[in-house]
């Protein structure tokens, strides 16, 4: 195992709370309905999975890391952009735009 610098060591610290975002993010809303049920974990899991992929590349190259925590910042910030999607049509507000 290769010694990481103070950088890298941030990068993974950040990655691990990006990690709780979508979690929370599901859990505050309380997503009763069956669609929500089934499509928001997809959406948590899909995220948690980028992340580790983003976590995984920091620890393995120091040239990719600056990479793989924008790859992992991103991937955080478009699911839970499609959560919040999902969330708020699943609580019945949403009526679609004409």
């Amino acid at each position: 195992m290769r010694d990481m610098t103070l950088l890298e060591t941030a990068y993974l610290a950040g990655l691990l709370l990006l990690s709780l975002v979508l979690p929370i993010m599901l859990s505050s809303r309380g997503a009763r309905q069956t669609a929500a049920r089934t499509s928001c974990p997809r959406t948590v899991w899909t995220g948690q999975v980028l992340l580790g992929i983003a976590g995984v590349l920091v620890l393995v190259s120091n040239v990719v890391a600056p990479f793989a925590m924008l790859f992992g910042l991103l991937s955080c910030g478009g699911c839970a952009a499609a959560l919040h999607q999902q969330l708020y049509a699943a609580s019945g507000v949403y009526r679609g735009r004409k």
